[in-house]
């Protein structure tokens, strides 16, 4: 008889909270004011922050007040998104760790218009899934193992209609890289579901779990219930599943049926990965030995396996399955020398997700990011991947696209006419294949870069109408000759000649001062004479000069 995963997305979660470490945690309240930032979950101790130093758009809004009695705190506030057509966090990781990734949504009726939203959620250049609020009133949560390709990691709500995106809660926790591989090394792996297999009503997570996945309980209506208070060893299991998860264990309730559980991946022609992780929690009398096969759809076949005494053993798939048209079918079947049913503990499934594109070259990402700090350019398209998808590129700059298998570059930047100010940006040599530049009509100062000349992809570069000062790099202006077009009008301060060397201004200044200070010395000189002459000059002979100068007149 089939039995149907029903996981429920949000909700209270009952878990012993415990001082266990947070190391490498992000874990943002999306919308919490910067003043109430940070705080401790009361259920299970995480330590919760503001996602407002994250990113640079959007506004911050509380869910409907009635549901303030049935949502954990990190739900209760969001940050939707009115304006812009993609909106990113950017998120600092470290390049190659997987790490697990959970984002939630919460609409909560906060604007009163009861639309429920739907929008594409991206990681980097690359679509995830599409969010769908409609019927989910407590809302919904989407999961994913991804390796991280640099580091820094985007993650970006894109508007696919006239509703408006938003998000309450987003959380980041690495795991042991040699843990969820997919066999191309390139994929991601999308939560179908994660149970351990229970009657509890309670949920498993951090601090219980060290890397806070969530466990939900499930116990199908074919499906008997087994329990432990014995430990179980769970030191050398796969990315450590917690103890808790591994005390109890489903069995069929007629023993000689198979355990089998069955559902639908998502997309329906998904490839599928499980996890399955088992441990003997029953005390077996001599006469007694439990051997069941594994089978997965007609695909995974395990044959005569016997779990662990007391210590957790997990089988995965090492290649990708696709199920059948019905779905995803797993059976677990008593072998014919066994005297006990099968049992299992706890599963995983995901669907693999192959993000092709490469994002754009990360050289071009921090050297382009960098000139947007220094600028302070708060352009509402500079956000995500600078080059891709293409149709989100940012605007003033153009990448080239070789192929899937080569990152973009960016060959264009025009930052003209948009008030830049201080000297030109040292970031820019960083855009090793930069072949147009154009920073006009800015209010640049200081002196033309060297290190312009250096950028040998440059084929334009128009530094007119700015305050640039001093005289343009030699080795700037004999590119000219290359066929470099450089343009400088409209900079009053900047020469272009010869004669604007400090030396040579310099030599012909100290002799203008030097003519001046003889031709002074003269002055001096004739002066001196002249008074002294007048005084040798008899009185008579001043008069007979004074009547001259009367005749004359």
């Amino acid at each position: 008889m089939k039995s149907h995963l029903l996981l429920a997305m949000i909700g209270t979660f009952s878990v012993i909270v415990g001082a266990q470490n947070q190391e490498g945690f992000i874990s943002l309240d999306c919308g919490l004011p910067i003043g109430e930032s940070p705080y401790s979950d009361s259920y299970n101790g995480l330590r919760f922050t503001s996602d407002s130093n994250f990113i640079q758009t959007g506004k911050i809004d509380k869910v409907n007040k009635d549901l303030n009695i049935i949502l954990s705190r990190q739900y209760l506030t969001l940050r939707y998104f009115p304006e812009g057509k993609r909106n990113c966090y950017s998120l600092d990781v470290t390049r190659g760790t997987n790490y697990l990734i959970v984002v939630s949504f919460v609409y909560g009726n906060y604007d009163g218009l009861n639309l429920d939203p739907n929008f594409d959620i991206y990681l980097g250049p690359n679509k995830w899934t599409k969010i769908d609020l409609k019927g989910n009133t407590n809302g919904t949560r989407e999961e994913i193992i991804h390796k991280a390709r640099s580091n820094t990691l985007d993650i970006c709500l894109v508007k696919t209609g006239t509703t408006v995106p938003l998000i309450s809660a987003i959380e980041i926790r690495p795991l042991r890289n040699n843990t969820y591989v997919t066999q191309s090394g390139n994929g991601s792996l999308m939560l179908s579901f994660r149970v351990y297999l229970s009657n509890s009503g309670d949920s498993i997570r951090f601090s219980d779990d060290v890397h806070d996945r969530i466990w939900s309980p499930f116990l199908g209506y074919s499906h008997s219930q087994i329990t432990t208070t014995l430990n179980i060893n769970n030191s050398n299991s796969y990315d450590e599943i917690p103890e808790t998860v591994l005390q109890s264990a489903a069995t069929p309730k007629n023993a000689s049926a198979p355990l089998i559980i069955t559902w639908d991946p998502t997309p329906t022609n998904a490839e599928v990965y499980l996890y399955m992780h088992f441990a003997e929690i029953q005390t077996l009398e001599t006469n007694q030995t439990r051997e069941f096969d594994i089978i997965l759809s007609g695909n995974f076949n395990y044959s005569g396996f016997s779990p662990p005494k007391l210590k957790v053993f997990t089988l995965y798939t090492e290649a990708p399955m696709k199920c059948g048209s019905d779905g995803c079918y797993l059976q677990l079947v008593k072998t014919p020398t066994s005297t006990l049913p099968p049992i299992m503990n706890a599963l995983e499934a995901y669907s693999v997700i192959e993000f092709s594109q490469l994002e754009t070259s990360p050289s071009d990402v921090d050297a382009i990011k960098n000139i947007k700090d220094t600028y302070r350019l708060s352009t509402i398209t500079w956000q995500g991947d600078p080059c891709l998808p293409r149709k989100f590129s940012w605007e003033n700059l153009r990448c080239i696209y070789a192929d899937v298998s080569s990152p973009p570059r960016i060959i264009s930047l025009d930052l003209s006419k948009n008030q830049l100010n201080g000297s030109i940006a040292t970031s820019l040599q960083n855009l090793t294949q930069l072949q147009e530049l154009d920073l006009s009509n800015n209010s640049l100062t200081r002196q033309v870069p060297t290190f312009l000349a250096s950028m040998k992809s440059l084929s334009l570069i128009n530094l007119s109408w700015n305050n640039l000062t001093g005289s343009v790099p030699q080795a700037l202006l004999d590119r000219e000759k290359d066929g470099l077009v450089l343009k400088l009008d409209g900079n009053p301060y900047l020469c272009k000649v010869s004669s604007c060397n400090p030396k040579e201004k310099t030599i012909f200044l100290l002799s203008a001062i030097a003519s001046a200070a003889s031709l002074l010395v003269i002055v001096v000189v004739v002066a001196l004479i002249f008074v002294f002459l007048k005084k040798k000059v008899p009185s008579g002979k001043s008069r007979a000069i004074n009547h001259y100068r009367i005749v004359i007149n």
